[in-house]
């Protein structure tokens, strides 16, 4: 258990790191870069996103998951990662000007050649990474990570306050992954991939057919309202729903993915280990969502405070779409571990058939919501209402993996909605009495709400007896030797 807190500990310390880095970034981008220029970017963001996929191949699994792994399973890992990633950076240098014609502009296709130079790195990182989640060496991660940002932050700033548009956010994703291979190298040493055998082969390719599958489904699922809205309305209402999901994102794809890398060679260990992978899987829920929620609800409460912050009024347009996707994101907590622990049991099969067949329909139902409506808020309706679905669809299978211990999994939940509902009232009040209609509080008024949200957050988990509380009182006792010897 100690090296599960303490891996936690530096995970969500590498995350605070990356958030502080993101945030500045996003403050100063949306004050370089129009909406239209965010939108291009986004576009291809998500279309590189499905690629990405694919280049994987799942042998970040496959690495994390063997039982007797050595340097030559490593590298012919290595080896099938290059293989389909070089194959992939033809593929998409050749379809770059289709692309450009495609939306019917001519610089898509000199900004995706350059995304395109990720896919020839990226093989090497996430299998040097994969090992080192293996053994979780998370500090070592930590450090490439936060290193990779901190460089990659800087170029795309500096190419972007010189004028040079989208390219600058392609440039500095570049030099982000270069710096993360350096950091790799230096902590684990330079792996030279080599090519498998067919038993190797099929074992690979096995293991990695079913997960990729899955992974692209669910890619094109989340990654087909900016792809479709590029086409149907235009780059700025891109922009627009990007910055309206990104403030989801700040926890959903970057605080839970960061939380997931942890979670699932930990759920593997203990599933191998015959210890109660129930109770640790409730007890990660459970102080996941007392942060996630007052998180989630606090955005929701002050979307044009926190947009205008961050972004600046001109993206005031996204300010009624933030709620819906807050929601959405508060519900997805709630599933978002199952395809891990799923996987953890050795049912990485099962899990990929969940997602061949939930994202599918998430997939249409969001295409076709824009198709009809062509406009951005039914389109985030559709995503709050998959979420929601998604809950006692992925319960259902992980019912097949390993029970759920249902009274108590209702108990948390209860729980954390008590506590999200103590934290957010006082909060709720204030705006109920001084929030103009349509407009947005004070800077010095909205961040005094934020303070009484932190306070009453912390009243909370001493009354309500949360597990939280345990963890930063244990945290905190850590700390003062530490400071006492210093």
């Amino acid at each position: 258990m100690a090296t599960v807190q303490r891996s936690l500990f530096i995970v969500f310390l590498e995350r605070y790191a990356l958030t502080a880095l993101q945030l500045v970034a996003y403050v100063l981008l949306a004050r370089l870069l129009s909406p239209n220029e965010v939108g291009i970017y986004a576009t291809l963001a998500a279309m590189l996103a499905i690629v990405q996929v694919v280049r994987d191949f799942g042998v970040g699994t496959y690495v994390i998951q063997h039982p007797r792994l050595d340097d030559d399973v490593s590298r012919q890992a290595l080896g099938v990662t290059y293989a389909i990633a070089l194959t992939l950076f033809l593929g998409v240098n050749a379809a770059a000007s289709s692309i450009a014609g495609f939306y019917d502009t001519p610089d898509i296709a000199l900004i995706l050649r350059v995304m395109s130079l990720n896919l020839l790195i990226y093989p090497f990182n996430s299998i040097s990474t994969a090992l080192l989640r293996r053994e979780l060496q998370f500090g070592a991660i930590a450090k490439a990570n936060v290193s990779a940002a901190v460089i990659g932050t800087s170029v795309t700033l500096l190419l972007a306050w010189r004028g040079h548009g989208p390219v600058s956010l392609a440039l500095g994703e570049l030099a982000s992954s270069l710096v993360a291979m350096a950091m790799l190298i230096h902590a684990r040493g330079w792996l030279t991939p080599a090519l498998p055998g067919r038993a190797r082969c099929r074992e690979i390719l096995d293991i990695g057919g079913s997960t990729t599958l899955a992974g692209i489904v669910t890619s094109v699922s989340m990654n087909i309202n900016d792809i479709v809205t590029g086409k149907l309305l235009d780059f700025t209402q891109v922009g627009i729903a990007s910055r309206a999901m990104g403030l989801m994102n700040l926890f959903h794809r970057d605080v839970m993915g960061s939380i997931r890398s942890v979670t699932f060679p930990v759920f593997a260990r203990t599933w191998r280990e015959g210890q109660d992978l129930e109770a640790q899987y409730l007890r990660t829920l459970t102080l996941t969502c007392a942060v996630a929620w007052p998180f989630y609800g606090t955005v929701a409460l002050f979307p044009l405070e926190v947009l205008r912050l961050m972004f600046g009024p001109q993206w005031d347009a996204a300010g009624e779409l933030v709620p819906f996707y807050c929601l959405a994101g508060a519900v997805s907590v709630l599933s978002s571990y199952v395809p891990s622990l799923m996987q953890a049991c050795g049912h990485a099969r099962l899990a990929a058939i969940a997602d061949l067949i939930i994202q599918p329909v998430r997939a249409m139902l969001l295409a076709g919501l824009l198709w009809h409506w062509r406009a951005l808020l039914p389109l985030a309706i559709g995503y709050l209402a998959m979420a929601v679905v998604a809950v006692p669809y992925f319960y259902g299978f992980k019912q097949r993996c390993l029970p759920t211990d249902i009274p108590r999994l209702a108990r948390e939940i209860a729980r954390n909605l008590v506590l999200a509902f103590l934290c957010l009232l006082p909060a709720g009040l204030v705006i109920t009495w001084l929030r103009p209609p349509g407009g947005a509080l004070a800077l010095p008024l909205w961040l005094g709400c934020c303070a009484l949200i932190v306070l009453a957050w912390l009243v909370g988990l001493r009354l309500l007896r949360h597990p939280m509380h345990g963890e930063i009182q244990k945290f905190i006792a850590r700390r003062r030797p530490a400071a006492a010897a210093s």
